[in-house]
């Protein structure tokens, strides 16, 4: 049954598909600029009866700035209605858009979704926008369509390619994911046009008036987008930059097929929790990091660092992400994946000072909270269980390297990557990839690290006292 909802020309219960998608973006610049979105849908109800509503989940208003918001069906204003009750995440809001007439079978419905972004009250890196540049990197930032309430109704899935256009100033530099199809100039602004497809990354846009460090013709292994020209030796940052990126490509996949250059930009918002620490968050190609990160000098260690777990995060956050922001499954895999560029650097001595390290944190970290299992702990919790779940999850994926080998765990991540793009991934999904790759059941290691608290005593010998030999 199941099967035949998702394939059949007609549901076996209430369904509709997305026939054609498109989305428009417009960067207004002012004393407070805006990011204005315009998308359009056609709709077609193939299910098995009438609908009087669907569903769509918005960036909210604390998050994003969301203002002026307008839709449409078959030209007519509708009147959303907020349902608070059923957020989506904390950056998102449902919405229930009621249709009136009732939406009959095998009929169509276009669908129009204007809003604005301002700048938002409260949010992290995910946005920022100044006179100067923008960014929006979350997923949560376009409409998301929902199905109908039955349990059997198949989500609306996008159609093959949509049509996506960016509007900024034409001295602007832009990053956005898809296929180039054109561009048009209107007076100081230009439109660019492209077509996104269905292997392409999550819509995102980077824009803004940088400098480009790789504005010439020279091959470049890392670029640098910043507002003012970068401190330190940039050569060698660059240097270290695509290392990492590299051997992230060699043990987890390539992200694409088209050979990617990182970019590292400068983030414009000042505006953030935290701002007077370097920060850095990753987006598909590339890093966003703020002013502290980048007065710290392009060949600073600490930089490097910062800059080396954001493009892990490219793996292990863009292109698979976690369900409920867990931390094991989001920051633990990137931390992880630090260790692996170093040791592909430096050796089994850099491998396992990180991990005497992190034993190290997780004991200091265990004396400031009482320690949750590590499958349920997420981003909402407080930062001193937090600390303690950031500190164990790398060492998890350790313990699994030193049980069933580097290669077979490294393996069966690199098959999470790509076969699982774009998608939710969990505990679950990588137990069964590595399984996949060794043929050995995974259960009680699973059990062991991440619903038991502590630290397995076998493990935790074998580094403490490699960790006093070269003492």
């Amino acid at each position: 049954m199941v099967l035949c909802t998702a394939g059949c020309t007609v549901s076996l219960a209430p369904a509709y598909r997305i026939i054609k998608e498109s989305h428009e973006v417009r960067f207004v610049p002012g004393q407070i600029p805006e990011l204005r979105v315009l998308s359009i849908y056609t709709l077609e109800n193939y299910g098995n009866g009438d609908l009087s509503s669907i569903d769509v989940i918005l960036p909210n208003v604390k998050s994003y700035g969301l203002k002026a918001l307008l839709i449409k069906v078959n030209g007519r204003e509708a009147s959303p209605v907020e349902r608070s009750a059923e957020p989506a995440t904390e950056e998102a809001t449902r919405f229930r858009v009621p249709l009136d007439p009732a939406w009959n079978q095998k009929q169509r419905r276009d669908l129009v979704i204007e809003y604005a972004f301002a700048v938002p009250e409260d949010s992290g890196m995910n946005i920022a926008l100044s006179s100067t540049s923008f960014h929006v990197i979350s997923r949560g930032w376009i409409p998301w369509l929902q199905p109908p309430t039955h349990v059997l109704s198949p989500s609306p899935a996008s159609p093959g390619r949509i049509a996506y256009a960016v509007q900024v100033p034409a001295d602007f530099l832009l990053l956005v994911p898809g296929k180039p199809t054109g561009r048009a100039r209107t007076g100081v602004e230009v439109k660019h046009l492209f077509e996104l497809r269905e292997s392409d990354p999550a819509p995102f846009i980077v824009a803004g008036r940088y400098v480009d460090s790789c504005s010439n013709d020279r091959g470049c292994g890392a670029a640098f987008w910043a507002l003012e020209p970068l401190k330190g030796d940039r050569a060698r940052a660059e240097e270290e930059i695509a290392s990492a990126w590299n051997i992230l490509q060699k043990n987890f996949g390539p992200l694409e097929k088209d050979n990617l250059v990182p970019h590292i930009v400068q983030s414009p918002g000042e505006r953030h929790i935290g701002d007077d620490v370097p920060s850095a968050v990753p987006f598909f190609g590339g890093v966003m990091v703020n002013s502290p990160a980048i007065s710290l000098g392009a060949d600073n260690e600490d930089f490097l660092e910062l800059v080396t777990r954001a493009l892990a995060g490219n793996w292990f956050g863009v292109r698979i992400y976690s369900p409920n922001s867990n931390v094991g499954m989001t920051e633990g895999l990137s931390d992880y994946a630090v260790i692996v560029v170093d040791e592909a650097r430096h050796g089994d001595s850099a491998r396992s000072s990180r991990i005497l390290k992190l034993l190290n944190e997780y004991d200091s970290a265990c004396k400031g909270a009482v320690e949750k299992p590590l499958v349920a702990v997420t981003m909402r919790d407080p930062v001193e269980q937090r600390r303690i779940a950031l500190a164990k999850a790398p060492l998890f994926f350790i313990a699994m390297e030193d049980t069933y080998g580097e290669a077979s765990v490294r393996k069966g991540l690199a098959q999470v990557v790509s076969l699982l793009r774009g998608q939710e991934v969990g505990y679950q999904d990588i137990r069964a990839a590595i399984e996949n790759v060794t043929n050995k059941d995974l259960a009680p290691i699973f059990r062991t690290w991440l619903y038991k608290p502590g630290i397995p005593a076998e493990f935790r010998e074998k580094y403490q006292s490699a960790g006093a030999g070269k003492n």
